[in-house]
């Protein structure tokens, strides 16, 4: 048995970062299916998780995306999700629609996968004092355009 774990020179070994870097946005790539209405994701007939397009993957990711609060989680990264508190503590739901605004754009624009081009419009339909529905017109490659709704709760996801 050798007193060292690691193959010889694994000290000197450098990563090829032009490599990397010339990987290029990944696009439209299927995925699992996730049905929002059961909070599950449905199986066939043999019990398999069913498959997704490359827009319904964008879609599950943009609306995961916007129901999920910012920094709470450790499974997303702190560039995944909005902040809630500045929202819900607004003076005014003008003042919090425009906060929401922002923290939604900013969250979608950050798609480690370039689908997202732009953000069009948001229309909010309020439910109380802490909850919102909020939906998206979002522009994407390929000339994609997409709407996207999600209800957005304190303490939600």
């Amino acid at each position: 048995m050798t007193d060292n774990l690691y193959p010889a020179g694994y000290e000197t070994e450098v990563a090829v970062l032009d490599k990397l870097a010339s990987r290029g946005k990944v696009g439209f790539r299927g995925g699992i299916r996730f049905d929002y209405a059961a909070g599950d994701f449905p199986r066939d007939g043999r019990n398999r998780l069913l498959d997704s397009t490359g827009l319904e993957s964008w879609e599950a990711w943009v609306r995961n995306c916007m129901m999920t609060e910012r920094y709470k989680h450790l499974a997303y990264s702190s560039d995944f999700g909005i902040e809630l508190d500045p929202v819900f503590q607004a003076a005014s739901r003008e003042e919090a629609e425009n906060v929401l605004t922002r923290q939604i754009t900013e969250a979608i624009l950050a798609d480690p996968y370039g689908r997202t081009r732009y953000v069009e419009d948001i229309v909010y339909t309020w439910a109380g004092a802490d909850g919102v529905t909020a939906t998206v017109t979002l522009h994407g490659l390929d000339d994609v355009t997409l709407d996207v709704t999600a209800y957005i709760t304190r303490g939600g996801s």
